[in-house]
């Protein structure tokens, strides 16, 4: 019995082993570990700070404003800018080029013609993406183009995607080129054919500095005109740079879907084009032939080639001609002009795309001298009936030092002379003596000269409707003073009244000063659009003349200069003028330039007389004298235009 109750007992320890074995589980464990002092260091766990929770709460949080904040900036702020890079990766916006204005002369006559053409255009991005895929289909239109494959590559690789999605390539394609790509341009993505038009001149290059010509668009300028398209043309200089926005007109455009490859999937939109205005100038077409004509011919005669001639009507200001010699074809354009052919161009030493009857800056010597007389009569520095005697140069002791003696010499002695006579025989110590002053008789003195100047439009534009006018120069003694760092000298007011020294005017505005004596004092604003028409030929705008200033001389005293000029005909230096068939007033020119082995050619004239529809200025560089240069070539102009 007891064997048996200590084996029941062995056998309920065991059971109550095995029991807690599979029943306790490590927690509890662990528990009941944690209750001992002795182990109180010794704890699993550690109990987190509130600090780091703050710290990871703070975490979370910032990095919920950032992508808040990255989500605002994508979809909110730079939304509208990749919304359009994603519409321009399956959008393609395809030119409806409109028909560029017609210019016309002042008799209707038309100047320029648009003539229909294709290019081909670009699409960069929509070139094959597999290089050698891409690259034969560059060699391929290459040869089709006869470009180099290097400068093609070359073009595709400077070229802006950002800024527009197309650029031309090559513009006015040759009829066989264009029907080679007609048939082959499937095969070639990338590439399309535009329809354009380019400008033909018929009057080149008698026209060329006033017409100007178009040329491609560069960034510049579509940076300037954001609504231009990159294959189209624009207005480079000359009337079609000064009046792009009204000889343009309004493009229409295709709006094209296209696939990942650059297929073209539907016409999403399509708007109509809307042909630009037309100008009517003031230019007279012969008569700008006609001038071209003479003075090449003389040039030529010369061994020269420089020149400039303006004709303006005193009664508008219009512009009758503006001729500058040498020109340039200005056709040359139309194509695709090779930067080779353009730098020879632009580096001529006789720069034929320089204007200079609106740019050129030239000393204007005698012709300047009626102004003068002018300003000398209505200051009251001398009147009508005042003589000076000219004994054939103006003798001026130094006042500092009386041993040390300046001479201005004349082109002769010309005896007592009054102002008449003074403009007439161009007496040089006559206009020494009322510009600059000497013995009895005050002269105007630098200050009014520069007043007088200014009136009569010398040292500022005009503002002709051209690109490129020049300002000319009227000296002061701060200007003198700045630019070479020397004083003023009464020898400096002595030589701006001969129209020497550093005074400097352009054709254009001695022509305009020579129509303000002719239209009793009126600076009249110079312009070569007189009318603005639409392609029906229907007036829209009539240009409307723009007095600068007026009556700053009184008619009783430009009465007195026009005789002057008037005698300078009947028996002075522009005798040669006498003979036609309508009165002629008129003053010559013959100023010495530094450096320059003969002196410039001049001649101002008005025509006719009593009633004048003509001032004509005309300047032959390098020539001599104007009465020997200048002279013959205004009479035979003369001859043809009053007598056709």
């Amino acid at each position: 019995m007891d064997f048996l109750l200590n084996h029941n007992k062995k056998l309920r320890e065991y059971r109550v082993r095995k029991i807690l074995k599979e029943a306790i589980e490590p927690e509890e464990i662990l528990l009941d570990a944690a209750k001992a002092p002795e182990l109180e260091d010794q704890k699993i766990e550690v109990p987190i700070r509130p600090k780091t929770f703050r710290l990871f709460l703070w975490l979370i949080v910032a990095v919920f404003l950032v992508l808040v904040g990255q989500s605002f900036y994508l979809q909110i702020i730079k939304g509208a800018t990749y919304g359009q890079m994603a519409e321009r990766n399956s959008i393609r916006s395809f030119p409806i080029f409109a028909s560029r204005g017609i210019i016309y002369d002042r008799t209707m006559k038309q100047l320029v013609y648009n003539v229909p053409s294709f290019d081909l255009v670009v699409t960069p991005q929509d070139l094959p993406k597999d290089l050698s895929q891409r690259n034969l289909v560059i060699g391929h239109v290459a040869n089709i183009v006869g470009l180099a494959e290097e400068e093609i590559v070359g073009q595709i690789e400077k070229f802006d995607f950002r800024v527009a999605q197309s650029f031309s390539l090559s513009s006015n394609l040759e009829h066989e080129k264009v029907l080679v790509l007609e048939s082959q341009i499937a095969g070639l993505p990338g590439f399309r054919i535009e329809n354009n038009a380019v400008r033909q001149y018929i009057f080149s290059p008698y026209l060329s500095n006033v017409l100007g010509y178009l040329g491609k668009m560069a960034a510049g300028d579509l940076k300037n005109n954001p609504d231009y398209f990159m294959t189209e043309k624009i207005g480079k200089d000359g009337l079609e740079q000064a009046y792009e926005k009204i000889l343009r007109g309004q493009p229409g455009e295709k709006l094209i879907e296209v696939d990942a490859q650059g297929r073209q999937k539907s016409l999403l939109s399509e708007s109509e084009p809307k042909d630009g205005l037309g100008l009517v100038l003031t230019i007279d077409n012969e008569l700008q032939k006609q001038i071209y004509e003479k003075l090449k011919k003389t040039v030529g005669k010369l061994g020269l080639k420089k020149a400039a001639a303006v004709a303006i009507d005193p009664r508008s200001g219009g512009v009758l001609a503006l001729v500058s010699l040498p020109s340039f074809d200005n056709n040359i354009f139309a194509g695709s002009l090779s930067v080779d052919d353009y730098a020879n161009l632009k580096n001529d030493p006789n720069q034929p795309l320089f204007n200079r009857a609106l740019s050129g800056q030239y000393a204007p010597g005698s012709t300047v001298k009626p102004f003068i007389g002018a300003a000398a009569l209505q200051e009251g520095v001398i009147s009508k009936y005042t003589t000076i005697f000219d004994p054939g140069e103006l003798v001026l002791a130094n006042q500092y030092n009386p041993e040390i003696i300046y001479r201005f010499p004349d082109w002769k002695a010309h005896g007592t002379v009054d102002i008449y006579t003074a403009i007439a025989q161009s007496c040089d110590v006559f206009f020494y003596t009322i510009g600059g002053g000497y013995g009895n008789i005050e002269g105007l003195g630098l200050e009014r000269l520069e007043e007088y100047f200014g009136l009569f439009g010398f040292g500022a534009k005009l503002g002709i409707d051209l690109p490129g006018e020049a300002s000319g120069l009227v000296p002061s003694a701060a200007w003198k003073k700045e630019a070479k760092n020397e004083q003023w000298y009464t020898g400096d007011t002595y030589h701006i009244s001969i129209g020497q020294g550093d005074l400097l005017v352009t054709p254009l505005q001695l022509a305009a000063a020579t129509a303000s004596l002719a239209n009793d004092g009126k600076l009249l604003a110079p312009h070569l659009v007189d009318k603005i028409i639409d392609s029906d030929k229907n007036i829209i705008n009539t240009i409307q003349s723009k007095i600068l200033r007026a009556n700053f001389v009184s008619s009783e005293n430009l009465d007195v200069i026009k005789k002057g000029m008037r005698q300078a005909v009947t028996v002075g230096s522009a005798h040669l003028l006498n003979d036609l068939t309508i009165p002629v007033a008129a003053k010559t020119g013959t100023a010495q330039v530094a450096g320059q082995k003969n002196p410039n050619a001049w001649v101002s004239l008005f025509a006719p007389y009593d009633n004048p529809q003509i001032a004509l200025v005309i300047l032959v560089e390098n020539a001599g004298e104007g009465s020997q240069v200048a002279v013959p070539i205004a009479k035979e102009i003369l001859e043809e235009y009053f007598n056709k």
